[in-house]
């Protein structure tokens, strides 16, 4: 019998899928590179943590993570290969393996050139809009939440803190789904609903740290944090990344504190960073 609690290296899910090597930890689940032993293939493998095992909004909310990767067929987008429930009661989701780096750890050695902001910025613009068209918010966006193989495109994953549009919201019984330092304002104030332009904050954040390799927002308490995020109390880019003040202006707008003044969608966000490119 495979014990929730008890799941690492060496476990078989549903007789199928052999946990290899830990990638990832995540809010909802930890991440593995795992072997199917059907398809002799590498796939990898998100589990829901045991914890979270008798709590139905959790099933619910890891459920929808595969729903929202199955409704989607896009190249920046990973790919959901099934939703499964293991005979014990696991709940796992497979997904293609993308063998690369994280965003944050191409980071961890310096931020990039603009030319390779140019490939990030068209593969998560075009991605996001792809998610927005379905009626879905990523919420969640950060560098560890962007692969980049070694050949391709960006691509992005993790969906657990997703929401769909009209069904609820990204905040359940007071907590806050998502990574602080990403998140809009609204998001981390509950000032007003959300919709796709916290997405479109999220994707300047990043933006952001991936010119600079410095997150605009930092702060080891949580209370100042968010007060911080809320007063758009950062500097500006061009103050600690050498970039053109047009591409400067285009981030900072993208991550503005008032959503209203932010880009509308992503096509306009895209649309502004190569006139700036031009400029």
């Amino acid at each position: 019998m495979t014990d929730p609690g008890a799941i690492g290296l060496g476990t078989t899910l549903a007789g199928r899928y052999e946990l290899v090597a830990e990638v990832a930890r995540g809010a909802m689940g930890d991440v593995f590179e795992a072997l199917d032993r059907v398809e002799g293939s590498k796939v990898a493998v998100k589990v829901l943590r045991a914890e979270y095992l008798a709590d139905e909004s959790m099933r619910r909310r890891f459920r929808r993570e595969g729903a929202v990767l199955k409704a989607l067929d896009h190249p920046a987008v990973v790919r959901l290969l099934e939703v499964a429930v293991d005979d014990d009661g696991v709940v796992f989701l497979v997904t293609e393996f993308v063998d690369g780096e994280t965003l944050a750890e191409r980071l961890s050695k310096g931020p990039l050139s603009i030319e390779e902001t140019d490939a990030l910025v068209d593969a998560l613009c075009d991605g996001l809009g792809a998610v927005h068209r379905h009626g879905v918010l990523h919420g969640d966006l950060k560098p560890a939440n962007v692969i980049w193989p070694g050949e391709g495109c960006p691509r992005l994953v993790d969906f657990g803190a997703s929401k769909i549009l009209g069904l609820d919201r990204l905040t359940a019984t007071g907590e806050i789904s998502g990574t602080p330092a990403y998140m809009a304002p609204e998001v981390l104030t509950g000032k007003a609903d959300v919709d796709h332009r916290i997405d479109v904050y999220g994707l300047g954040v990043v933006l952001y740290e991936a010119l600079s390799a410095k997150p605009p927002f930092h702060d080891g308490h949580v209370g100042r944090l968010m007060m911080k995020i809320d007063a758009g109390d950062s500097l500006p880019l061009d103050a600690v990344a050498d970039v053109p003040d047009a591409i400067a202006r285009v981030v900072d707008r993208a991550m503005h504190r008032h959503r209203d003044d932010r880009y509308a969608d992503m096509a306009e966000l895209k649309t502004a960073w190569q006139r700036a490119r031009q400029a």
